[in-house]
């Protein structure tokens, strides 16, 4: 079963799905730029933004992720200086 696995992860990687994701990676970034820049009125920017970040999530990065686990770890029962004030 393992060989299955392996085989299934390297149809994702495939030259053609790079190359679309690159494709769809340029597209997005382009339309932001030109709505950015005033040259498309009409456009609503939200989908070329998902599209951009979706895409940059399957090329491994990831923009959010790292705000919340640091808050996550600093209230993990260290005390911060103004809790540290109020205790007796």
């Amino acid at each position: 079963m393992p060989a299955s696995t392996e085989h299934d992860h390297d149809k994702e990687h495939t030259p053609l799905a790079d190359f679309v994701r690159l494709a769809v990676l340029s597209w997005s970034i382009f339309m932001l730029s030109l709505n950015y820049l005033g040259h498309v009125k009409a456009m609503d920017p939200t989908f070329p933004a998902s599209l951009l970040t979706g895409t940059m999530a399957s090329f491994g990065v990831s923009v959010g992720k790292g705000n919340g686990q640091k808050k996550k770890d600093e209230n993990n029962g260290t005390l911060t200086a103004k809790s540290q004030e109020k205790q007796p």
